[in-house]
């Protein structure tokens, strides 16, 4: 049985809830449950392929807020941003982090020089959080995981590994020292050794009166040329009323983590531990149907037709992952690899996939590319129908084609 009152940050404010952002709303070839697999407490459930939140249920803990890819959920106190900000304000050297619910978070082994006091439990840190607070690997930052193993949040440890582990390879590719650490597997040989330590409180970070003015300056924290990262990501993204395209605050945090860092030319990382994706498409099955990038939810992939020619291209800083533009595809063109170039991902960039010559469908004259070696012409819809598809873009020509095809055969008298 779940001690709801035994956990600190239980009677917090819950998470701020956006299903309109879920991508199974975009798509229901999405098929994602991540946060109902996140939660310990089974307060988030989809209805209707929806997210739905129990508030009564929700114990605060955080664990829905890094992974989610698209935003669903957001946080109702920026503790993370201010644990950053505690952390940068100290000197680079080993720091502890133990979460909010730590029996004794003031007795620590004598390796660490600072302890510092989450106000979530710690799995609510993205690898964005953990590469931030070891200064890009400078500092090495343990997260204690001790107490997971009595917590009632059973989840949690496994949320915090897998952030953990995603942290590190990216460490590991931008060429800095994987310094992200669980303390179950660094503790030293003799845990007895315990030395009382002064416990900061994460939320509350040190500021000078020059910084503290300095903040509330308008246009400080945004200056031109010092973040450009939302610029480029959407640049030339068109906003339509039912599918709209936006790149998630969550991966505008990751690539700036990772631009300060830098990334070797060369590293290349598993698309499964990691973030990103990494998306193909073959030219010779394309018809340029354009259903790829209609229903990307951030814009990564995009559709350009001139005159009688397309251009479909990717930009893979956006990319989540979702695999929508392969269950949306008709012609099985589109794939996705196994592997990603992060050189690639932090650039401002956007490469063809896929190139071709346009026609026009000779039955409902949609705007196609033809096929490579097929003897049918027409469009993937057309294709696929029972005959001539009159119209499929609107109710009234979809409602005139199947009564055309009913009257034949209907024993109905007329």
């Amino acid at each position: 049985m779940l001690e709801r009152e035994s956990l600190p940050f239980a009677g917090g404010t819950p998470p701020g809830l956006h299903a309109g952002r879920c991508l199974n709303r975009r798509h229901a070839g999405a098929q994602c449950t991540r946060c109902v697999e996140s939660c310990p407490v089974q307060a988030i459930a989809l209805h209707g392929q929806m997210p739905q939140l129990d508030e009564r249920a929700c114990l605060r803990c955080g664990l829905c807020l890094q992974c989610c890819p698209a935003d669903c959920f957001t946080p109702a106190a920026a503790y993370e941003q201010r644990l950053c900000q505690t952390l940068a304000q100290l000197p680079e050297e080993q720091t502890a982090l133990v979460c909010a619910a730590h029996p004794t978070p003031a007795l620590t082994p004598a390796v660490f020089s600072a302890v510092v006091q989450h106000r979530r439990c710690l799995a609510a840190l993205s690898p964005a959080h953990l590469i931030e607070l070891s200064h890009g690997g400078r500092r090495t930052l343990c997260l204690d995981d001790s107490p997971c193993a009595a917590c009632a949040i059973g989840a949690a440890q496994t949320a915090m590994r897998h952030a953990v582990d995603t942290a590190r390879n990216l460490l590991d590719a931008a060429g800095r020292p994987p310094s992200v650490l669980l303390y179950s597997e660094c503790a030293p040989a003799d845990v007895t050794r315990r030395h009382r330590r002064p416990v900061l409180d994460g939320a509350q970070p040190a500021m000078s009166r020059r910084a503290f003015l300095a903040r509330l300056r308008p246009g400080q924290s945004c200056a031109a040329g010092d973040n450009p990262i939302k610029d480029w990501l959407e640049r030339g993204v068109p906003v339509p009323a039912r599918l709209p395209q936006q790149v998630p605050a969550s991966r505008r945090h990751l690539l700036e983590v990772l631009r300060a860092m830098g990334i070797e030319k060369t590293a290349t990382v598993s698309t499964g531990r990691t973030p990103f994706g990494s998306v193909n498409a073959d030219s010779v099955c394309c018809s340029a149907c354009a259903l790829c990038a209609r229903f990307c939810p951030t814009g990564a992939l995009r559709f350009d037709d001139h005159a009688d020619e397309y251009t479909l291209s990717f930009q893979p800083a956006a990319c989540l992952n979702c695999g929508i533009c392969v269950a949306v595809c008709p012609e099985g063109a589109v794939s996705l690899d196994a592997t990603v170039h992060l050189a690639d991902v932090i650039q401002d960039v956007a490469s063809p996939l896929a190139t071709g010559k346009l026609t026009t469908c000779p039955d409902c004259g949609a705007v196609i590319s033809p096929l490579a070696g097929e003897s049918d012409s027409r469009c993937h819809i057309c294709r696929q129908g029972a005959g001539v598809v009159t119209s499929l873009r609107d109710g009234p020509g979809l409602m005139a084609d199947l009564l055309k095809r009913v009257a034949p055969h209907s024993d109905l008298p007329s």
